[in-house]
Order: C-alpha cells, then sequence, then structure tokens
C-alpha cells in the first residue's frame, strides 16, 4: 500500500519493510544501557523513513521500538511479529480501554466477548490470543477456509466475512441468546468493518461498546453509542506519534514475555527466495500474486 499510495514515505528511491529482525552491529550512546552488538532482536521499524526501512544491508532501530528476540522463536519467525503483535495491542490497550495485564498473574476466563474482523490476517491471530489472555470469549471473522486457523488462535466462533453485513451480526449475535450485553469490543483487522459495526451496536444494549480499527484514514467518529479508536502503528518513531511509540515501548517488555511463556505464537509464514536483494523483489512477487494466504511472508536479505 506504501509503494502504490506514497502514504508515510519521506523520500524517494523508497526501499520497502518495516518488519525484521537480526543482530545489533553498532550501538548508539543512548541504547547502550538496553543493548550491545551481538543482541538478535526484532520489531517494526519507523515506515518511509530513509535508513530505517528493513529490506538492505543494514537499518536503523530505535531502543524504544525494538523487542529483544524472544529466546523461543527463530529469526524468521521474529521477522513476523512486529506490525502485527503491536498493532493488536494498540487496538486493545488503548483502543479498547482495557488495562495491560500483570503476565505473572493473568486473569481467568469471564464471560465477555470480543469480535475480531479479519481474525486469520497477521494482525487478527494477535488480536484474538491476545483476547484469549485477558479472559475474554472471542468471535472471528474471515473465509470458511481459514475457520480452523482461527479457532487454532484461539477464537470461540468463525464467521464467514463474506456473507452479507446483516447476516454476519446475526450470526455473531446466535450463540449469545440473553449474554448479548456481554459483548463489548470490535477490532477491526481488516479495515472495513464500521458497516458492521455499526449495525452490530445498534442490536446490543445501552452497554459499553468499543470499535478499534486500523482503518486510520477516513475519519471515522464515534457512533450508536460506542467509542471509536482508530489505530495509528505508522507514526511510531516520528515527532507526532510521540504517544504511539511511548505506548508501544511500554507493551513491548510484556509482549516478549508473553512469547517466551508460549502464551502469544507467531503467525505462520512463507520464506521465499535463496537470499540476498534478489529475493526481495521475489518476495514482493510472491506476496502481490496472493499465494502466501494469510501466511506472512519472510525473504533473509543476508545471514546473520
Amino acid at each position: 500500500m506504501m509503494v502504490n499510495s506514497g502514504v508515510l514515505i519521506e523520500n524517494w528511491p523508497f526501499v520497502p519493510g518495516c518488519d525484521a529482525a537480526g543482530v545489533v552491529v553498532k550501538v548508539g550512546e543512548q541504547a547502550a544501557s538496553k543493548f550491545k552488538v551481538g543482541d538478535e532482536v526484532c520489531g517494526c521499524t519507523r515506515l518511509g523513513i530513509k535508513g530505517y526501512s528493513t529490506c538492505q544491508e543494514f537499518f536503523l532501530m530505535d531502543m524504544d521500538l525494538a523487542f529483544v528476540k524472544p529466546r523461543n522463536l527463530s529469526l524468521a519467525q521474529a521477522a513476523t511479529i512486529g506490525v502485527g503483535v503491536e498493532t493488536a495491542a494498540l487496538g486493545i490497550f488503548p483502543g479498547c480501554n482495557i488495562p495491560l495485564p500483570d503476565v505473572d498473574n493473568l486473569p481467568g476466563p469471564k464471560n465477555e466477548w470480543a469480535v475480531v474482523l479479519g481474525g486469520a490476517s497477521n494482525v487478527g491471530r494477535f488480536a484474538v490470543q491476545l483476547f484469549k489472555l485477558l479472559g475474554y470469549k472471542v468471535i472471528a471473522s474471515c473465509s470458511t477456509k481459514s475457520f480452523e486457523a482461527v479457532k487454532e488462535s484461539g477464537a470461540d466462533a468463525a464467521f464467514d466475512y463474506k456473507r452479507p453485513i446483516a447476516e454476519q451480526v446475526a450470526e455473531t449475535l446466535k450463540g449469545l441468546d440473553e449474554n448479548k450485553g456481554n459483548l463489548h469490543y470490535v477490532l477491526d483487522a481488516a479495515t472495513e468493518g464500521l458497516e458492521y459495526a455499526r449495525l452490530l451496536f445498534k442490536e446490543l444494549p445501552d452497554v459499553p461498546k468499543y470499535f478499534a480499527t486500523t482503518n486510520d484514514w477516513s475519519g471515522i467518529t464515534d457512533f450508536e453509542g460506542g467509542k471509536t479508536h482508530c489505530i495509528q502503528l505508522g507514526i511510531i518513531g516520528r515527532d507526532y506519534g510521540k504517544h504511539t511509540t511511548e505506548a508501544v515501548a511500554r507493551y513491548i517488555p510484556t509482549l516478549t514475555k508473553l512469547f517466551e511463556m508460549g502464551k502469544l505464537v507467531a503467525s505462520p509464514y512463507v520464506e521465499v527466495g535463496n537470499g540476498g536483494f534478489d529475493a526481495v523483489l521475489e518476495a514482493l512477487a510472491y506476496q502481490k500474486s496472493s499465494s502466501a494466504g494469510s501466511k506472512k511472508v519472510v525473504v533473509k536479505v543476508q545471514d546473520k
């Protein structure tokens, strides 16, 4: 999307990539208390800013936005987590007004529900997992061929996003019966969930309702008694995105522990090409062809 629209790109020619994992080769003065040369790190870098894009031999990474690679993840797995888990976290914690959990005292199951739209996507899979870790029951939208995949991520039920919106809402509410008042959250990982959420909120009683969406460009405001939050991961590392950078920095230690505890699981991925810069072009073409489906596409630019 960035290449086609130019959004968030500050300089041309543009180098793609913002999710990565690798080995630290140099540490800035302010980062020396946290990282050292040889550390394996991962995460999402600044988007569209020269020097930070990941499809190059060396790239910059902000100290506050870097994960120390979870010990139980390979570099390839770690390269897939940054955008997905950070976007999901921004949607759930500030977006749905849910507190960051204590990883040593996670909440037990509760009879409260959340909907994740685009549940088979990378963001959606992490949103499902995080909601479940917070004790919520989860309903996810996806294609019928992905029903089992979203349930493996923890979803209690799934519905087909290709059906008419009214049918999707009816399917969502079918299993709730008298518990409609216990559905409070819709996280839209697919960017197109406004019509669904508007119709769903009309059917819910007068209870707290939150709509967190990855569509941050349409100016969506509060509706039907619910609170709207537009997730803006793309502004991390920029002066005007300081609040988002600080939020992500607060979440990273908790998310790292959840990965290392096996509570969070990286999404499936496919590694394309035989490495090097030619493999980057091959991977971009592969992703554009939709051959990967809902899997992340990974390329090894160079050996560590």
